[in-house]
């Protein structure tokens, strides 16, 4: 029997392509074979790569969990180093862990697929669960030694796995799956890192998902309150410095930003019972005291200089409350210095009201000059005391 050439043509073609996926399968043996013995990482790589890429052996599951098996293997190779006392390369060591990570679940993937659903550990799937159990506090490491590196995004993966790894149903029932205080603490840092890396919706998210956890509850709920803020959520913002400012109603960050912000809204009446409730509930804090003589100084000068002088003898070295105090005795001198009405008596008045302030800012120069210096220039000005006001005036050019 003759045979044409397009039947030859077709028949060569079948023969090419078996070729094709036998040399790919070739691959992935050898590169289960490279992982085994521990040797050249990067040819295991290059042969598991070309495998993944082919149609007839990319959707060969052993195809993905070799890949995941070379990850392994190089993952464990570095850390035994340390082990016998040979510093490891951690940028490999990590990536090679959450390289394994990626590819072993897409390995689960297709084992559950091809069963029809059944997230039952199927050949590869009871290999992969040692791992992950053997591995799982080291994603936590690699999540430490990404965020020392400053690369927020891979710390975040790192502690995405930990969290995905003990969500797996084959670990359901599992002291694998038990939330611990390791599972807390991945997910408060899951939102440090969210948070650094820009990405303020999931930042909410998962902040939201932990809100009611007592790890680091505090912190965690001023940087949610903090992400309300600056993605312009106002409504939440307030809704969650409340919720705060109810759970701790001794942390100043929440009373002060909270009454700042009705404040900025036009909310003054409200601002002032936040307040009067807050220093009632912590009468020892300065800074509270502080904030309500900011609240009177645009009504009433000599009520703000009160509320100033009790944050002062709670706390004599408070410089905010040490500058409003010079500030505002500064700014009444000033006032009675532009009006109409100017004799002798107003002229010993002013004296009087400069003299007040300079104690004030004199001991916030010493600890913070650039806050106080063109006010307290003026007031030595203003006093005729001439050596010190030059002195300020030739450190910062008046």
């Amino acid at each position: 029997m003759k045979t044409t050439k397009k039947v030859m043509s077709i028949v060569l073609a079948a023969l090419m392509t078996s070729g094709f996926a036998m040399a790919q399968k070739a691959n992935v043996k050898g590169a289960e074979k490279i992982a085994d013995k521990k040797g050249d990482y990067n040819e295991a790589r290059a042969l598991i790569k070309a495998a993944l890429e082919n149609e007839e052996t990319k959707g060969d599951p052993k195809t993905m969990y070799v890949a995941g098996y070379v990850e392994e293997s190089n993952f464990t190779n570095e850390n035994v180093k340390q082990l016998e006392g040979v510093e490891p390369d951690r940028a490999q060591m990590n990536k090679a862990l959450l390289d394994m990570f990626g590819y072993y679940i897409g390995t689960i993937d297709m084992e559950t697929a091809a069963n029809g659903g059944s997230t039952a550990p199927g050949k590869y799937g009871k290999k992969i669960k040692d791992a992950f159990a053997n591995n799982l506090l080291y994603f936590i490491n690699a999540g430490g030694y990404y965020m020392e590196k400053q690369n927020y995004k891979e710390a975040l993966r790192a502690f995405s796995a930990f969290k995905q790894i003990k969500k797996l149903p084959m670990f359901v029932n599992t002291p694998t799956a038990a939330v611990d205080s390791n599972s807390m603490m991945v997910d408060f840092f899951s939102v440090i890192n969210a948070y650094q890396t820009g990405d303020k919706q999931l930042t909410i998210k998962l902040a939201e998902e932990i809100k009611n956890v007592e790890y680091r509850r505090n912190d965690l709920i001023q940087i949610l309150s903090q992400t309300y803020l600056e993605n312009a959520d106002t409504a939440n913002y307030i809704a969650t410095m409340q919720e705060g400012l109810a759970l701790y109603p001794n942390e100043s960050y929440y009373s002060v930003n909270l009454i700042n912000t009705l404040i900025q809204m036009g909310r003054t009446e409200e601002a002032i019972s936040l307040l009067a409730s807050a220093i009632e509930k912590s009468p020892n804090n300065a800074q509270l005291y502080d904030v309500m003589g900011k609240l009177y100084e645009t009504t009433d000068e000599d009520k703000s200089l009160e509320w100033y002088g009790k944050a002062l003898a709670i706390d004599p070295e408070f410089t905010e409350s040490n500058f409003n105090m010079g500030r505002v005795y500064y700014n009444k001198a000033v006032t009675l210095k532009s009006s109409d009405k100017y004799d002798a008596a107003t002229d010993k008045k002013i004296t009087e009201l400069f003299q007040k302030a300079l104690p004030y800012l004199e001991k916030v120069y010493e600890k913070n000059p650039d806050q106080c210096y063109y006010v307290l220039a003026q007031v030595y000005y203003n006093l005729k005391m001439g050596d010190k006001y030059d002195v300020i005036k030739a450190a910062y050019g008046l």
